[in-house]
């Protein structure tokens, strides 16, 4: 029986934009106002103790989330380095 490997979705985003996306691109991306009230509220929930399972549950999709902008921006760093 073969082993099926699970690719995360996000991993599939990383992919698509480091090859067709410019590092200048990628680096520029940054989430919209109304996503980083909602993380800050919710990093705030978290660190006073108030924060719901559901909640707790989007701002780890959130840590996941940045987690891949992450590594999606220091390819496109490197990108940038090797052409300089």
């Amino acid at each position: 029986m073969a082993t099926q490997v699970k690719v995360p979705v996000y991993q599939q985003l990383v992919e698509y934009l480091a090859n067709f996306a410019t590092p200048e691109q990628i680096l520029a991306f940054t989430i919209d106002d109304e996503m980083q009230e909602r993380l800050e509220v919710l990093f705030e929930k978290n660190n006073e103790g108030d924060i719901t399972t559901e909640e707790r549950k989007e701002l780890d999709e959130f840590v996941e989330f940045d987690q891949h902008v992450m590594l999606l921006k220091a390819r496109a760093t490197a990108a940038l380095k090797v052409v300089s």
